[in-house]
């Protein structure tokens, strides 16, 4: 009993059988939570190490791009016939740069597939150069190569000398002349790297005279007030035999007014005309029999105020009746041989009569004076009914040839006729649109084909050498006054 008088339970107990049982499953809970908590820790942890693995062995499955260059870095001497090649293994192309010393880029091609770069322009004789090359991995990632070479020098080098001059104003009859300092055997290789540019479009051809020689002109004469620049791109060109191009030219000219002179020996007179219309004709006296004038369409080739002519120079020695030595004033030449259009006042009373020169063309001390004034070279000169041709090469020739065989001297295009012969290609002025009336004689005298010219002396060029080497020397005079 109590002390308060109720029933005495004795002590009381925590529990009991139902507390019992939710202990214990609350224990059970507890510990599966922790087992599932445990579970999923392990399974993320085994997914990361696998993505980690996949992305390591992806890496090193990606090799650099491996570049060869040919020639090999450092090479010299390397053959002027040689081009430069880049190929990429596991990989592809990117930029490839080849540059001489002077920065000039060599052009080259890709393939199709961007593992081979190849140039296709010719290297430069005895030139540094440097190729740099850049290729791309599967990822992208760049690789890049430098290399450098040296070419061989050449056997021999081309040099030439050009006319007219830088500057120059000439005739409507002035060819454009190359002298080349050495033989070309591949005239077609050195007739492409030769142009002319014009300002308005005329038609015009080279043609060869030998192997060092190459003239340019017009179907017709150059129209008054033609600018013309002519393009010598020479620079490793391979003209054959070891010989090769070494520099580029460029020279600038323009035409004068057309000055066209006819000189008949029949007749005794000479005509000129300035732009089609004739503004003077004058007596003379042209080369006698036994020394007659050539005949055919002779281009002013200089002029000097006063020259000696000296017989014995061309095998009349003193003791003979014909031996002259003259001091000769107002002299146009027009041909290497020695003619010259001057003054002769020894022979007036002749003049408009009788031919009794040595060859030459006898004016009167006025009308010599005027002509020469008028005169530059480039002027056309056509004298007639003499009986004696004017022979190729003996001066600049090239207006004695009509347009059928002018074109068949050129390399490109030998086997062209006037008919036939299309547009002009890009190396020359496209075809013309405006032919002046009185540019050109009414007719040619017999053509000749490609004929190799006679020893002649070049005249006034513009050298590639330096300008000492480049003097204009003095051709023989001709047996006249």
């Amino acid at each position: 009993m109590s002390r308060r008088g109720g029933p005495d339970r004795g002590p009381r107990r925590w529990g009991g059988p139902k507390a019992v049982m939710a202990l214990l499953f609350g224990v059970l809970a507890l510990c599966g939570l922790a087992a599932c908590e445990k579970g999923s820790a392990s399974v993320a942890s085994s997914k990361s190490v696998d993505v980690v693995a996949s992305a390591t062995a992806t890496a090193k499955v990606v090799p650099a791009p491996d570049l060869t260059i040919v020639p090999a870095d450092n090479a010299s001497a390397v053959a002027l016939d040689s081009s430069v090649k880049v190929t990429v293994a596991n990989g592809t192309l990117g930029t490839v740069v080849v540059t001489d010393a002077d920065g000039g880029a060599v052009v080259g091609a890709l393939d199709a597939g961007a593992t081979t770069w190849s140039s296709t322009d010719t290297l430069i004789p005895d030139t540094h150069y440097l190729v740099t090359a850049t290729a791309l991995d599967a990822n992208g990632r760049p690789t890049t190569k430098s290399t450098a070479f040296t070419t061989a020098a050449p056997a021999k080098v081309l040099g030439m000398k050009i006319a007219p001059l830088e500057g120059e104003v000439v005739g409507v009859g002035m060819p454009i002349v190359v002298y080349f300092t050495t033989a070309v055997t591949d005239k077609a290789a050195v007739e492409r790297a030769l142009s002319v540019d014009t300002s308005d479009q005329v038609l015009g051809a080279w043609h060869w005279y030998g192997s060092k020689e190459v003239h340019y002109r017009p179907e017709m004469y150059w129209p008054a007030g033609e600018q013309i620049t002519v393009h010598a791109d020479l620079k490793g060109v391979n003209a054959g035999k070891g010989v090769w191009g070494a520099e580029n030219r460029t020279l600038n000219f323009s035409v004068g007014d057309s000055h066209v002179a006819r000189v008949d020996a029949r007749s005794h007179e000479m005509t000129v005309a300035v732009n089609g219309h004739v503004v003077r004709t004058m007596p003379v006296s042209t080369g006698r029999d036994k020394y007659p004038t050539t005949s055919g369409v002779h281009v002013v080739l200089e002029k000097t105020p006063s020259i000696i002519m000296d017989s014995a120079t061309v095998g009349i020695p003193k003791g003979n009746p014909d031996y002259y030595y003259e001091k000769v004033d107002w002299d146009v030449r027009i041909s290497w041989s020695g003619e010259f259009v001057h003054s002769a006042p020894w022979s007036t009373s002749s003049q408009g009569h009788a031919n009794v020169s040595h060859g030459c063309v006898n004016a009167s001390p006025a009308d010599a004076t005027w002509f020469y004034d008028l005169s530059r070279r480039g002027d056309i000169v056509i004298v007639m009914n003499t009986g004696r041709p004017l022979v190729s090469g003996n001066g600049w020739t090239d207006w004695n040839m009509d347009w059928e065989n002018w074109l068949a001297g050129s390399a490109i295009f030998g086997t062209a006729t006037s008919s036939s012969f299309p547009a002009q290609p890009p190396t020359y002025s496209s075809a013309a649109t405006k032919k002046p009336a009185y540019a050109s004689p009414s007719k040619s005298p017999s053509p000749s084909k490609s004929p190799s010219p006679s020893t002649s002396v070049s005249p006034s060029v513009s050298a590639s050498e330096p300008a000492s080497s480049s003097a204009y020397v003095t051709p023989t005079p001709s047996p006249t006054p």
